[in-house]
């Protein structure tokens, strides 16, 4: 699967794992195709709510995806922003419901 978006949205959140490919010159070497695009190796699925994060600043996630599930792409990616996201999210979900 092929994404397309602004070095810029890849940059909002600093030091991430994506922030650094769009650094000139690169800091962090990665796999190109012969277009130019970069090969990252993870879940397409997760990758487009890591790209909604980086978009809007919101945890925005598709039908049959979890938390848990993008919590670990946040990791990977080194995405502290997110990865609080997705740890309060988890947390109040697994909140005792008061009646």
């Amino acid at each position: 699967m092929v994404f397309q978006t602004h070095r810029q949205t890849l940059s909002r959140e600093e030091n991430s794992f994506l922030s650094r490919l769009c650094q000139e010159p690169e800091s962090l070497p990665s796999d190109r195709d012969d277009e130019g695009a970069f090969l990252i190796d993870r879940d397409p699925e997760y990758f487009s709510s890591v790209l909604n994060y980086l978009r809007h600043g919101k945890l925005i996630l598709n039908r049959g995806l979890t938390e848990e599930g993008l919590l670990e792409e946040a990791e990977f990616y080194n995405m502290p922003g997110l990865i609080q996201l997705c740890k309060e999210q988890i947390s109040n979900k697994n909140k005792p419901k008061v009646i």
